[in-house]
């Protein structure tokens, strides 16, 4: 169980740190952009952490196309290479989530 709690844990921090840089680059200013973005309802991002779960692969996968197709789509290149740098961040999240997920199994079947 502690295991559980403490990946858990790393979902919900991997989720705020995330969050957090959207809002820095101006990608987003709230959480419930980010939900939306994430192709889901506005209270998304705050129900999960709630809940004491990270966002889902799922809604991150929704959101990195969204970003990225947005970024080859606009013209003016500043704003392309932000939403490009953003795209790049959800990547990120998304394999620091998989590789939590990956070390945790690993550590239950060595139980």
């Amino acid at each position: 169980m502690r295991n559980l709690n403490a990946l858990a844990e790393a979902n919900l921090r991997i989720d705020a740190e995330l969050l957090a840089s959207l809002k820095q680059l101006g990608v987003i200013t709230t959480q419930y952009e980010l939900s939306r973005l994430c192709g889901m309802n506005s209270s998304y991002y705050s129900s999960m952490r709630t809940k004491g779960y990270g966002m889902k692969l799922g809604s991150l996968v929704f959101l990195w196309t969204c970003l990225a197709q947005r970024a080859r789509e606009v013209r003016e290149p500043r704003v392309g290479a932000v939403l490009s740098h953003a795209a790049g961040l959800v990547q990120q999240a998304m394999n620091q989530k998989c590789q939590l997920q990956e070390h945790h199994l690993r550590v239950v079947a060595g139980h």
